[in-house]
């Protein structure tokens, strides 16, 4: 990134390219021997390309690296003529030409942004249902369509509680560092399932009895399930002899002035009240 030349080989094509840091752009030679300018591909701009080319079907998610990858380049006034050659490089300078790759959060929730660093924590469960309230629409035809920026800014806006400097905003981050931010976010608030959750949803004894005592553990502790899951098993089994100690059920009261086969519980027993 120091503005030297550099040889960057992107889907089997050679690119002569020179980075300027400064600008955050990145210069191109062309199979024609001009040179072409891709400027950064910001936060906003990446945000709203993703909208508009990422699909949401009945398999999931897909995307449409063309459309993006021209988009990037209309961005920076390159000639269409141009466009199907540097294609992929452009779809490579938008998500990772600035070397912003993943990063994992630290304990804390911090992780690395270029050169900020961004403090994350994951959004409850209340507020990511406002957030896809909020980002689904129902179209002229009666079918539903999601705003992947609304989704992804109203994620952000829950999940990022602190910047380091104070004053950094994420307008500013380039597009790779943007992909980073998003990674980060996405896999704090989605952690993927667990094979305890596949066990637990199931009808077996094995994942009943695991339903059962991690609700259990959860209402008489205050915990979650990840925090019943990772604490350790012997101190799971201590906290399950506690709780068999402390909610034995009262023994049923008796019949008041009841005794022998009145007291017996299959009894029917008639009171005669005098007249």
């Amino acid at each position: 990134m120091d503005g030297e030349a550099r040889i960057i080989e992107v889907d089997g094509q050679r690119f002569r390219v020179r980075f300027e840091p400064l600008e955050g752009s990145l210069e191109v030679e062309t199979s024609g021997g001009e040179p072409v300018r891709l400027l950064a591909f910001r936060f906003d701009a990446y945000l709203a390309a993703l909208d508009r080319h990422v699909y949401v079907g009945a398999e999931g998610l897909s995307f449409d690296p063309g459309a993006f990858s021209r988009e990037v380049l209309e961005h920076s006034g390159v000639p269409v003529a141009l466009f199907a050659e540097l294609s992929p490089l452009a779809l490579w300078w938008a998500a990772a030409g600035s070397g912003a790759g993943p990063r994992a959060p630290t304990s804390d929730g911090w992780v690395d942004v270029g050169s900020a660093r961004v403090q994350l924590r994951p959004w409850t469960w209340v507020r990511r249902g406002r957030a896809l309230s909020a980002s689904v629409s129902t179209r002229d035809d009666g079918t539903r369509a999601l705003s992947l920026e609304r989704y992804l800014r109203e994620m952000l806006s829950a999940s990022v509680v602190a910047t380091d400097p104070s004053a950094f905003s994420l307008e500013s981050l380039s597009g790779p560092e943007t992909a980073a931010l998003i990674d980060a976010a996405v896999a704090m608030n989605i952690p993927g399932e667990r094979l305890e959750d596949q066990l637990s949803r199931s009808h077996e004894p094995e994942g009943q009895a695991l339903a059962h005592l991690t609700l259990r553990l959860c209402k008489a502790l205050g915990w979650t399930p990840s925090q019943v899951w990772e604490t350790p098993a012997a101190e799971v089994d201590r906290l399950l002899s506690l709780l068999d100690v402390v909610e034995v059920p009262a023994p049923a009261a008796a019949l008041a002035g009841a005794s022998g086969l009145a007291s017996h519980p299959d009894a029917v027993v008639i009171q005669v009240e005098e007249g």
